[in-house]
């Protein structure tokens, strides 16, 4: 008796063990069964700027990151199709080296909402003074290991659009880091 006492003890001890150390998220289904599938880290492997007639594409993009935590995010990414050029002098750039860097580079990071299709980020730093508090907004689907981000719309924080809204969208393609 002391002995099935003992293993039913250890039994619930484990069961309340391994629950306690399962981690769960509330995921865009108001559920905490799985986890929201953008959590984690996605690698920027294409980028296309698209309008009605006009496709325009990095096939193999240089290096970005989209970070996904449980309410926060962080997008970093290069939107040429060369390599960024490296200050001659890395602590001493010139002027236009620094005007070059900073339009080679795309990063803000903050808040995001989701559903099962879409992404609303609202940004608490940016790389354009100004725009934190702005919101940007995705469709998005998960095939594989596969992230389609399209991004379609951006609401700056005095609630004006930008000029290309409505003329395109922007297609991020990345891969799970695993």
């Amino acid at each position: 008796m002391k002995f099935k006492l003992l293993l039913l003890g250890l039994s619930i001890f484990s069961v309340i063990s391994f629950s306690a150390c399962k981690t769960t998220v509330k995921n865009y289904y108001g559920s905490q069964d799985k986890q929201p599938p953008l959590l984690g880290s996605w690698e920027m492997v294409e980028v296309h700027w698209k309008t009605k007639d006009t496709i325009y594409s990095i096939p193999k993009a240089q290096y970005g990151l989209f970070i996904f935590e449980k309410d926060r995010y962080s997008i970093m990414w290069t939107p040429i199709d060369k390599p960024r050029t490296p200050f001659a002098n890395l602590s001493k750039p010139t002027d236009e080296e620094k005007m070059a860097g900073f339009s080679s580079v795309v990063f803000n990071g903050g808040t995001y909402t989701m559903t099962d299709s879409t992404v609303i980020t609202t940004a608490r730093i940016a790389k354009v003074p100004g725009f934190e508090g702005g919101k940007q907004f995705y469709r998005y689907t998960i095939k594989d290991d596969l992230l389609r981000l399209i991004f379609f719309d951006e609401t700056y924080p005095n609630g004006q659009k930008p000029e290309w809204y409505g003329k395109y969208v922007t297609e991020f393609v990345m891969r799970r880091v695993k």
